[in-house]
């Protein structure tokens, strides 16, 4: 089962702007997993709650060193990432 992927303007903009070639390649790959796989939807993201995005739970991947938040459908089996943002050192 293929999910639909939707890009918040702001999203598009920062991997435009702000990410690398290898960073756009590396989201792309992590975007494509998700997309075809729903196991690995829950397996490869982490959930977060960020009461400014939304009142629900989201989920979040990582890639390079960045983080992209997105909020997951399962009725419309859609997804809408809704931010990117580089993610803090360890």
């Amino acid at each position: 089962m293929r999910i639909k992927v939707e890009l918040h303007r702001d999203v598009v903009w920062y991997l435009k702007r702000r990410c690398n070639e290898k960073e756009r390649a590396e989201f792309s790959a992590v975007q494509e997993r998700i997309r075809s796989d729903p196991i690995t939807l829950i397996d490869e993201t982490d959930a977060i709650f960020e009461p400014r995005l939304s009142t629900h739970m989201l989920r979040l991947f990582r890639f390079g060193n960045n983080v992209a938040v997105f909020r997951f459908d399962p009725a419309r089996s859609k997804i809408k990432i809704l931010e990117c943002y580089p993610s803090l050192p360890n």
